[in-house]
């Protein structure tokens, strides 16, 4: 699955859209998003970490990384 796949289903799953994204990344992080930009980051999978982290944050969510266990 795709990265704006992805992001698209945790923002509508959420009740959200990008234009409502875009302006609350704007308020917490003081950088200018719009649902343009915001957008175009996801479709051209440009899209920082620290972004993804502040969308995960807005959305309620918590990113875990965790060793599978697969390699030693």
């Amino acid at each position: 699955m795709k990265l704006k796949d992805n992001i698209k289903g945790l923002v509508q799953s959420n009740g959200w859209n990008y234009v409502r994204l875009a302006a609350e990344m704007s308020k917490i992080s003081g950088k200018e998003y719009t649902n343009k930009s915001l957008s175009q980051k996801i479709i051209q999978e440009t899209i920082q970490y620290k972004e993804m982290l502040l969308i995960y944050q807005i959305l309620g969510y918590k990113l875990k990384i965790e060793k599978d266990g697969t390699n030693n």
